[in-house]
């Protein structure tokens, strides 16, 4: 039996994300619902409500699809026993797409891909600084596939259920020793793996109340099996880095959306929301050398905390073609500032966000502008690490999203 073993720095990788989301989350599934902040779980139905809350497709017509792209830029410091490092400028693109059928007038069906978790990032000048040896460079990509069925029971009530199939794939780089030798030293962690998760969701719009609606989205746990490699140049025992392969598992959290709509004029659309996520389902990453049974087990503790994201949005429809949206969320970020790590340079967070659509009977473009304000954080490493004095600062992000529609 292979021993486990969790590499201290591998827990990092997965704890950030390209948007500097609470956690490694992402939300960006589409323009319109990045510029209303998230806020469209109980409102308009659109091809892309198969990731917020799928029920929605029981109200489009026929065949409909979308394609967007979030653009993210992020900037950050962080400093580690009294030496300050900031991240490289970047840029780092979110894809998605969205299909929707109408089968019948009770059940429709549809297939998403979209990002839910993601990170990357470099820190300048990392050859002399201390945090290095957590990480100075890192790269997370995830894309979900999610086929959908979702069913009307009646004029009141939708429901729908999904699978997700969670493509995963990283590469993260460290050095054993800062200065002179860190180049020498600097080892690559690299892994991909699939894995399967669901959701189900609902819409209410009660007849008795009907400028209100209430939808929620449950999304179950995904434990993630990884199988890759860490590229060594120098192994070391001490810390139990070797050129070899490996294997992993992570279990990603479980999460809860639930959203109230109300539309006071039929112009004027607002929704506000929470998403509740479980992150203290997620403790550690444990990983096997393939080849290595003698190697001692390390664990590597991050203490989650479970968090919750509110958001706020509004549309206003200019004309019958023309519509414009804004939105706000609060993120509370679940780091714990006595588990800090290099990755993760950014504490709770506030997003304001704007945006403008264009629709005609057959296509639909969707713009939309975010920026992130991020708290400071201030704390110490892991026990690990030597627990040294760690701060967050600086942290904020731009996020360019367009979404292109058609009804065929």
């Amino acid at each position: 039996m292979l021993k486990k073993l969790s590499v201290v720095l591998m827990l990092s990788v997965l704890l950030a994300d390209l948007s500097y989301g609470a956690g490694f989350a992402l939300y960006e599934y589409s323009a319109r619902g990045t510029a209303m902040g998230g806020a469209t779980v109980a409102n308009k139905a659109e091809p892309a409500s198969l990731a917020v809350n799928p029920a929605l497709i029981t109200e489009l017509d026929g065949t409909q699809a979308q394609l967007g792209l979030t653009v993210v830029t992020a900037n950050a410091k962080t400093t580690v026993a009294g030496q300050q490092r900031g991240l490289k400028n970047d840029v780092w693109y979110l894809p998605n797409f969205y299909v929707t059928q109408k089968w019948s007038d009770q059940v429709s069906v549809g297939l998403g891909g979209f990002s839910r978790y993601g990170l990357g990032g470099e820190y300048k000048n990392w050859e002399t600084w201390a945090g290095s040896q957590l990480a100075y460079k890192v790269k997370l990509e995830t894309f979900s596939f999610t086929p959908t069925i979702a069913v009307k029971a009646n004029d009141e009530f939708s429901v729908a259920m999904g699978l997700e199939a969670m493509v995963i794939g990283f590469t993260q780089n460290s050095t054993l020793m800062p200065g002179p030798a860190a180049n020498a030293t600097a080892y690559e962690i690299s892994g991909s793996g699939v894995s399967w998760g669901g959701n189900f969701s609902f819409i209410y719009r009660p007849e008795w109340a009907e400028k209100w609606s209430l939808g929620a989205m449950y999304r179950t746990k995904i434990k993630q099996n990884l199988n890759g490699r860490i590229h060594a140049g120098m192994e070391y025992a001490a810390r139990n880095i070797f050129d070899d392969d490996a294997k992993g598992a992570i279990t990603l959290p479980d999460s809860l959306t639930a959203g109230v709509s109300f539309r006071p004029t039929e112009d004027l659309i607002l929704e506000a929301g929470i998403v509740g996520t479980f992150w203290s389902a997620y403790d550690q990453i444990l990983i096997e050398y393939s080849d290595r049974e003698s190697t001692p087990t390390i664990h590597n503790k991050k203490d989650y905390k479970d968090t919750y994201r509110l958001n706020l949005g509004a549309e206003y429809n200019l004309n019958p073609n023309w519509a414009v949206r804004a939105g706000y969320v609060f993120d509370k970020s679940p780091i714990n500032k006595h588990e800090m790590d290099t990755l993760v340079p950014v504490d709770d967070r506030h997003i304001a966000s704007v945006g403008a659509g264009y629709h005609n009977d057959t296509w639909s473009v969707d713009l939309s502008y975010s920026h992130i304000f991020a708290k400071n954080l201030s704390g110490n490493s892991n026990s690990q690490f030597g627990s040294v004095p760690m701060k967050y600062t600086d942290g904020r992000s731009d996020m360019y999203g367009i979404t292109v529609g058609y009804k065929f």
